[in-house]
Order: structure tokens, then sequence, then C-alpha cells
């Protein structure tokens, strides 16, 4: 039996397509699949999306340090992570639990209940430390109820005789005001300092927008999805992508002029040297093995624009990924990421060289399906 995904949803924690037979999380401002609900747990929420930005603010309110998890004193110097948690100086921003947390999202074949025992201390922490936010709240809604009733109470005192007022245009005006002046993320008062985007004009908190960006991997509004950029892939940082030229020429493509210091064809190495697997991996936290790679293009005008759209492309991180290697069993290593080359300068297409008369025409077209056009 075929399996029904729900159209154009997916689920804002893992990324993965909805199962139709699925049941949304009981959250409001997020689409959770049943998989990414955290069960089991003290708190009210069982949202991922929303333990983040809970346990960002509730940690930022009370100068928390996320690594060490002692109160952060005013008079000590501090740092900020990857993900701009604010933390001691002394402390190493690799620690910081809140960007482990948010690296339990590229788990997406594992439910929280069975993630590694060595992972699970993670939950645990912003597992309380979202209770304490709920507890917060809790309190200051508690206080807003009693204001509320001692204003109910004082409305009891008024003359029956006086005008009625007419609700449905006041309900109406508050609505719009409301609307217009919470940030969209956290529905708080949209008080400064507020970013406005350029194109769609959505105004959010700043901090609320960057940690929205930075937890969704995605550059695009959270109230109408319009798309400000391209998204961060999975190659690993810190590679190089060096040009150089040789002489022996390219079969299928005449010689173009080209420099005194060129050659008729255009020699990439890519390197990327081995490390730690980040959120965009299988298996974050787990290592990975490097490669050293070499590609050729033909020095010619569309040569030159292809390796315009490569090095967008690889600042970007899309020209590699981490994964298993068809050619030589391997698993964990850095692989191609969709984007062919051709890593020999002769042998024809069956041995990804040349003469393929239609190669430069089908890389621009997956560098296009990439956004690289």
């Amino acid at each position: 039996m075929a399996t029904n995904y729900v159209q154009n949803q997916s689920c804002q924690w893992c990324n993965q397509p909805l199962i139709g037979s699925q049941k949304l999380s009981n959250c409001t401002n997020h689409i959770i699949c049943n998989k990414c609900k955290i069960n089991n747990r003290s708190c009210q929420s069982a949202c991922p999306c929303c333990w983040y930005i809970n346990v960002s603010e509730f940690i930022s309110k009370n100068t928390i340090c996320p690594v060490c998890r002692s109160n952060i004193k005013s008079n000590v110097e501090t740092s900020d992570c990857y993900h701009q948690h604010k933390h001691c100086a002394c402390c190493s921003s690799s620690g910081c639990i809140l960007c482990k947390f948010i690296q339990l999202r590229s788990w997406v074949n594992s439910s929280f209940d069975d993630l590694p025992m060595d992972i699970k201390p993670i939950l645990v922490i912003c597992d309380d430390w979202e209770k304490k936010f709920e507890e917060e709240l809790q309190l200051k809604t508690n206080s807003l109820i009693g204001f509320c009733e001692r204003q109910d109470s004082s409305f009891m005192d008024i003359d029956e005789s006086s005008p009625v007022v007419q609700s449905s245009n006041l309900l109406k005006s508050n609505t719009q005001t409301m609307e217009s002046i919470n940030c969209p993320i956290c529905l708080d008062e949209l008080g400064p300092p507020y970013t406005t985007l350029s194109i769609c004009q959505h105004s959010f908190h700043d901090s609320c927008i960057k940690q929205w960006i930075q937890s969704s991997g995605k550059q695009t509004c959270p109230t109408c999805g319009y798309i400000y950029g391209l998204n961060k892939g999975p190659q690993p940082p810190h590679g190089q992508m060096i040009i150089t030229y040789i002489s022996t020429p390219l079969s299928g493509f005449s010689i173009e002029q080209y420099a005194s210091n060129e050659g008729p064809t255009i020699e990439i190495t890519y390197t990327i040297p081995s490390g730690i697997q980040g959120p965009l991996n299988s298996y974050p936290g787990q290592p990975y093995t490097g490669t050293v790679r070499k590609a050729y293009l033909p020095n010619n005008s569309e040569g030159k624009y292809v390796l315009q759209l490569l090095r967008k492309a690889f600042d970007d991180q899309h020209i590699f990924t981490i994964g298993k290697s068809a050619t030589r069993g391997l698993d964990n290593v850095v692989i191609w990421n969709d984007i062919h080359h051709k890593t020999n300068i002769s042998g024809g297409a069956e041995h990804f060289g040349y003469p393929d008369p239609t190669y430069l025409l089908r890389v621009r077209q997956e560098l296009a399906d990439k956004g690289y056009k």
C-alpha cells in the first residue's frame, strides 16, 4: 500500500514529509510529526521547536551559561557560540547545550525516546530549563488573571443606565493592533530592537529571527515563506577549492585565447580535511574521512561560467556531502553531492572524462536545481 503524505507539509523539526496517517502535535505554532514529539516529560510542551525558543529565552533572561549552567555574573566576560548563545568566556563553545539540542534534529530516523544514552543528558537539561520557563510563564499568567479579576469587580459598580459600548468594532481594532505590535515568532510585544525583512516587510525581534534562521537552516520569512537566500549545504566547512591550469587540451573543445599564465584546461583541486560531522550530516558528532578530488573544465567562456557557479556552490557547502562511497564501499566519507564533475581529462563519459558533448549543459542544470544560475 502506498504511503500517503500530507501535501506540501513537512515536520518543522526534522524537515521530513508528514505522513497522512500521523496526527500533528498539539503545538499551535509549529507542525511537528509524531516521531519528533518529546514524550514522557514533566513539561506541558512536547514540541522541540518550542523548547528551543523557550529555553533560549529562559537562559538569556536569567543570564545562565548554556555550557557550565551557572549564572553569568555581570563582571564576567562572555563569548557567543555558533548559534549566538552567550556563555562564559572561559567555557568552550563546543559544550553549548542548546547547540547540541538543535543538532538532535539531524537524527531523522530516531525519536527522542530512542536516542543513544550519551545524548539523553542533553534532553534532561533542556527539560529542566523548559519546565522552569513554563513555571515563570504560569506565574505571569496568574498575575494577569488576578489583575483582570480585580478590574472586572470594579466594573460591577458602574451604573446600569450608562451607555453600552458596541464591542464588535472595538474587538476588531484590538485584534489589528495586537497583530501589528506582536512578534509572530514568540508572540511577545514587538519592542526595539526588531528587524523588518526587506522584501515582505514582516517584522520580528532581532533575537527571534536570528534563532529562526539558525535553527531552521532556512533563510526564509517565518510568516510568508519568502526565500531570502540559499541554505548552507551538508558539505563540511574549512575546505579548499584551488584553481590551476594544465597544458593538455580537452577533446571536443576548440582552444580559445587565454592568458599567458593559463592553459587550455582548468584543473580544480578540492581538499576537504577529516573532521566531525555537523548537524546537517547523517551522524552528528561522529568522525568522517576527508578527501582530495580533482576535476577538469575547458578554459573557454562556458567553462569559466560553470567554474563561477561551482565556486558559489562550494562556498555555500553544496559540492560535497558525507555518506557511503559507491566506489570504495566505505561509510562516513566525503562524497559528491549530486553535482557531477569530470575527474578525468580523457576516456569519455563512461570514465568520467571527455569527450562528452552535453556535460556542460547537464552540470549547469544540476547547479540550477540547487539555485545557482
